[in-house]
C-alpha cells in the first residue's frame, strides 16, 4: 500500500516572492497569473497575458497604479493560499485592474484503485 506524506502548512509566500508577483501584477494589463500550489507551497507562477487589437496602440503598463492596493492585494492573495495543499489560485485582471481571485483545489488519493495521486 502506497502512503501519502501530508507537510505541515508553511509559509507560503516568503517577502521576496510576494514582492515579484506584485510586480508582475502591475505588470499586466489584461490576463492571468496563476499560481500553482504544492505541499502547501507555491511551485510554479503561469502568467498569460492576452491583448486587445484596439488596445495595442495605447500605451498600457498593466495594473492602474492609483487603483492597485498592493497590500490589500496581498492579503488576498495570501488568504486564498491559506490551507491549499494541491491546486491553483488564478488572479485575473482586466484592464489593468484585479477583478477576481478564483481558488481551485485538488485532493490525492493514495488508495483508492485507478487513483495513484501522481501528478497533478
Amino acid at each position: 500500500m502506497t502512503s501519502v506524506v501530508r507537510r505541515t502548512p508553511t509559509p507560503l509566500l516568503d517577502t521576496a516572492l510576494l514582492e515579484g508577483l506584485t510586480g508582475l501584477l502591475r505588470r499586466t494589463w489584461h490576463g492571468q497569473v496563476v499560481l500553482v500550489a504544492q505541499n502547501y507551497r507555491v511551485v510554479q507562477i503561469e502568467r498569460k497575458e492576452n491583448f486587445n487589437p484596439e488596445e495595442l496602440s495605447e500605451v498600457n503598463l498593466g495594473l492602474d497604479p492609483e487603483l492597485f492596493k498592493a497590500q490589500a492585494v496581498r492579503e488576498k492573495i495570501i488568504q486564498a493560499l491559506k490551507g491549499l495543499e494541491f491546486g491553483q489560485v488564478v488572479l485575473v485582471i482586466k484592464k489593468g485592474r484585479l477583478v477576481q481571485i478564483e481558488r481551485n483545489s485538488k485532493e490525492r488519493f493514495a488508495d483508492l484503485q485507478g487513483l495513484g495521486g501522481d501528478g497533478i
